[in-house]
């Protein structure tokens, strides 16, 4: 009877989980499981790290100054001629500007610059009359550059660039120790000043210091048009006539050596 017993409880058990096994899989989960996917890496993105700032000092090689003049009697012409005796001589050069770098091999950067020197051969002594004229530009000009690779800190470059150059002459005149307008009756003086077209070319090499500042070493050629000079008049005291005596430039071209640093803001 006891073995009826436990071949009962066996068989009861057998049913039950296979029953319960089937239960069970009949039932559906409760919760999907989740998908995961790859996402793509986020690359940082800079900004602004083109922009540089930059500053030179240059040595200006004398330069000719090719001259054309003439002197009006009442308006009438009476003597033209032309001149190549007079020069801009050596002298500094000042410019800054701000630019940008746009990949490793093009950048660009807008400049101001000035320069001053006395012109040689235009100074005049004669007498208790001495007469000396100064010349003054400021330059304003948009460059772009074409650096050729960097070689152990080394970049070599060429450039070009165009603007304007406002260029402005100052007589200085003397007579007796006194200036010229009080000195002498109806005399008139008219500084030459304008604007003209310019372009440079320019080549050179900067070092890279560190990664914001660069030494920046190069030769420039710049071509400036020609403008108006001075003029005088007055009144011949004997004939009651309006004399007027004016001078224009040719132009010139200034070849300059610089050095400057460039330095990247971001």
């Amino acid at each position: 009877m006891k073995v009826w017993n436990w071949f009962g409880a066996i068989a009861s058990v057998a049913i039950c989980s296979a029953s319960g096994g089937a239960v069970a899989a009949d039932l559906s989960p409760i919760y999907d499981m989740p998908e995961y996917q790859s996402v793509p890496e986020v690359q940082p993105v800079e900004i602004g790290t083109g922009w540089y700032l930059r500053g030179d000092v240059g040595y200006q090689f004398e330069s000719d100054l090719d001259t054309s003049f003439g002197v009006d009697v009442n308006g009438v012409s009476v003597l033209s001629g032309s001149s190549d005796g007079l020069q801009l001589p050596a002298t500094a050069a000042f410019s800054a500007g701000i630019g940008y770098k746009f990949n490793e091999f093009l950048r660009a950067d807008a400049t101001v610059g000035y320069w001053g020197s006395d012109v040689d051969g235009a100074s005049l002594r004669a007498g208790s009359l001495s007469l000396d004229t100064e010349a003054k530009a400021y330059e304003v000009m948009a460059n772009a550059y074409v650096d050729l690779g960097t070689y152990a800190g080394f970049t070599p470059y060429l450039g070009a660039g165009a603007g304007g150059v406002h260029v402005s002459y100052n007589l200085d005149c003397d007579y007796g120790g006194v200036d010229c307008s009080s000195a002498l009756n109806d005399l008139g003086i008219e500084d030459g000043a304008d604007w003209r077209f310019a372009y440079s070319l320019m080549a050179g090499v900067s070092y890279d210091v560190s990664r914001n500042l660069k030494i920046d070493v190069g030769y420039r050629f710049t071509d400036v048009d020609g403008g108006d000079m001075l003029s005088i008049s007055g009144v011949d005291a004997a004939t009651g006539d309006v004399v007027t005596a004016h001078s224009s430039d040719d132009g010139f071209k200034r070849h300059t050596i610089q050095a400057g640093i460039r330095y990247s803001i971001w």
